[in-house]
């Protein structure tokens, strides 16, 4: 499935994070990734829309 989507250099997006962004980009990994199920749904229902275009839900 990797081969398909993050390692293929025809649709892979690589994002720069700086020093200024680790902060913040930790932040965001820890709620999208981790154990705070409240506010990972939280988070969707109030930015899901900014994203639905972008995702695969064929």
């Amino acid at each position: 499935m990797m081969s398909l989507t993050t390692m293929n250099p025809a649709t892979r997006r690589l994002i720069r994070v700086t020093p200024d962004d680790a902060q913040a980009t930790s932040e965001v990994f820890d709620l999208l990734l981790g154990d705070n199920l409240d506010g990972r749904k939280e988070y969707i229902a109030d930015f899901g829309h900014l994203y639905i275009d972008a995702a695969d839900v064929s």
